[in-house]
């Protein structure tokens, strides 16, 4: 089965949600993008381990998340006390803007960030996945082991919770 691994298509289909997720955990940017690599690298020179069929995206998915997290978990037990991993609401890089920049806005993101960082984990991670990322909802499904439509309707309480969050704080008072 190992020689079936098309390890470009694996990086191709999986490099930005496995990022996403990895940030969701609270793995810095640039963190998140050094272990979603680790993940890659380390599912190639283990790929005789894997156990299931490389077109079944949801075992993959399941397979390199297992990966990412023991790095992940690796990871954040060597860091020092600065520490290269941080909590999403620590991490400016994932919500700036382009262009000029205002005091609004930079008040909206930091409402953003704090109302994140409140949040479930697993609402946490699908949003991060879906809208930092931009995986789609079965690539998302697969690394997560779950079904398009869970991750919809995760994705659904995710941003009603996110709203009401939002509109507790009041930075939802000029939107409609």
């Amino acid at each position: 089965m190992a020689r079936d691994m098309d390890l470009d298509a694996l990086i191709t289909d999986f490099r930005s949600p496995l990022t996403g997720l990895l940030s969701s955990w609270g793995a810095a940017p640039r963190d998140a993008i050094e272990l979603a690599q680790d993940s890659f690298a380390e599912a190639y020179l283990s790929r005789e381990r894997f156990k299931g069929d490389w077109a079944d995206q949801r075992a993959v998915g399941a397979w390199l998340c297992g990966i990412a997290q023991n790095l992940f978990h690796t990871s954040r037990r060597k860091s020092t006390g600065g520490g290269r991993l941080v909590s999403l609401h620590n991490a400016k890089e994932i919500a700036e803007g382009r262009g000029a920049e205002t005091a609004s806005s930079e008040d909206d993101k930091a409402a953003l960030r704090q109302a994140l960082d409140q949040l479930k984990g697993p609402w946490r991670t699908v949003l991060t996945m879906r809208y930092t990322e931009g995986a789609s909802l079965a690539t998302i499904g697969a690394l997560l082991g779950m079904s398009e439509r869970a991750v919809e309707g995760r994705l659904r309480r995710a941003r009603a919770a996110l709203k009401e969050l939002l509109q507790k704080t009041g930075a939802m008072e000029n939107q409609s």
